[in-house]
């Protein structure tokens, strides 16, 4: 509590005080970085980048061929493209001149900077791969959830365009699952979710668009409260609030400050680039016309859904009969496992009738193993409940 005092604000301060969110000069270059991420890189494009100076992109590959690339492609990317920048950025931290065109374009990006920065340089190799067509179906589909999450978020007293994590998190996919068992919308795991929901092995909340977005609602509140500005509130999303609370009392509470010195406990790429993150995709969402033409006219292909107040002798079974979909959509929808989880006075969802048709595999979100050193979208595993935590 003691670092709550230290870096929050005073309790009178309302959480929606601050609009627009801080853009900090520093950490611009990283916001026009993941727009380009977003709208200008396709899933098999490739961006090798120094992970601590983002602005500088060495090259953007392409990989030749259709739809998302498989594991065994993305790995060789990888390891091609680490290798060939690797390799002139030793050759040169060994003062050698620069010959080929790489190599002088490369030199180019380090005038008036000490040999010893190549050598760093070689060192802070960073892979990743873009995401326009994700991110593009997930502002489609976030369509027909953002009215009801915006005004969730506005009757806990928050800004509405928070929502926008949500694309960040998942791309508005109810679910999403990642490696490290966090799942749902909000991409919370199973630890971080009980405390603000129902997570049991016969109910899971986390996958229910309605209350995991009052959940996320309420941790973002308390993030707030406690750290008294939006740029801490959001990166204490990704990396834990208690841990963000700590760094950020080293540098007085200033964001900025915390991004470019602190050098935690997995405070890697993930958590310096959530935050700007989150403003590239509110850039992009406000924008979303001029950065993919025609998206108005885009058909939102998503679950829709309703509620039903359970009562006395209902069951899966026969309320899925009623609405006409599939038990297993039913209870997918709602995270049940067994009929004994439904509660007299609950409500539940009822997906759409076409949602029983099809059994997709699990979505691919932020979050990829250590050893996939290659990001992807959604890329990654986040310390304490989301998909952001895990650095390579």
């Amino acid at each position: 509590m003691a670092v709550a005092l230290s870096v929050g604000r005073p309790a009178t301060c309302r959480a929606d005080a601050q609009l627009p969110f801080p853009r900090p000069a520093a950490i611009q270059p990283n916001v026009d970085f993941w727009v380009n991420v977003f709208t200008r890189y396709s899933v098999r494009d490739f961006a090798i980048v120094d992970r601590d100076n983002i602005s500088r992109v060495y090259q953007v590959f392409h990989l030749p061929g259709d739809g998302a690339p498989n594991r065994e492609e993305i790995d060789w990317v990888n390891a091609y493209l680490k290798s060939k920048y690797g390799d002139i950025l030793e050759k040169l931290a060994e003062g050698r001149a620069p010959i080929s065109y790489d190599e002088r374009r490369v030199a180019e990006m380090f005038k008036g900077e000490p040999l010893s920065a190549y050598a760093t340089a070689a060192q802070n190799l960073r892979v990743q791969e873009g995401l326009k067509e994700r991110f593009r179906e997930g502002l489609v589909r976030s369509r027909y959830y953002r009215p009801t999450m915006e005004r969730i978020f506005r009757q806990a007293g928050l800004p509405p365009e928070l929502v926008t994590l949500a694309q960040v998190e998942s791309g508005f996919q109810t679910r999403a699952k990642s490696s490290a068992g966090a799942c749902g919308i909000w991409q919370f795991t199973r630890a971080t979710g009980a405390k603000y929901m129902k997570v049991s092995r016969h109910r899971d909340d986390r996958l229910n668009p309605i209350r995991s977005t009052e959940a996320a609602a309420k941790l973002l509140r308390s993030n707030y409260d406690l750290l008294g500005d939006w740029p801490l509130a959001i990166t204490a999303y990704n990396y834990g609030t208690g841990g963000i609370a700590r760094a950020a009392e080293l540098y007085g509470g200033d964001y900025a400050k915390m991004i470019e010195r602190y050098n935690g406990p997995h405070f890697g790429f993930a958590v310096k680039n959530y935050y700007a993150e989150f403003l590239a995709a509110m850039d992009v969402y406000e924008h979303e016309e001029a950065y993919f033409p025609g998206i108005s006219e885009a058909v939102v292909k998503v679950e829709s859904t309703h509620n039903y107040t359970v009562r006395h002798g209902d069951t899966p079974g026969a309320i899925a009969s009623m609405f006409g979909v599939s038990t297993k959509a039913l209870m997918d929808a709602n995270g049940i496992e067994s009929a004994k989880a439904l509660r007299v006075g609950s409500t539940i969802v009822i997906p759409d009738s076409n949602s029983g048709a099809s059994n997709p595999e699990p979505v691919r979100t932020k979050s990829e193993p250590k050893h996939a050193r290659v990001h992807q979208a959604r890329h990654r595993v986040r310390h304490g409940h989301s998909t952001h935590s895990e650095e390579s």
